[in-house]
């Protein structure tokens, strides 16, 4: 398995970022939307670690 690249890693630190705002928004009581947008920027920032592994090719 290959090391993750500088980039990765920052996505998937954003991810679990995003992923624990989204938790929090949740047992806040925040609007819908903005558990959302939290959450689609976790699904993103997953996506962009995964289209920009090493031999993604």
């Amino acid at each position: 398995m290959a090391k993750p690249t500088p980039l990765q890693f920052r996505n998937i630190l954003v991810a679990v970022l995003a992923a624990a705002a989204f938790v929090w928004s949740v047992v806040a009581g925040l609007q819908w939307w903005v558990s959302a947008i939290i959450g689609c920027a976790c699904v993103l920032s997953l996506a962009s670690a995964y289209l920009n592994r090493p031999d993604a090719g």
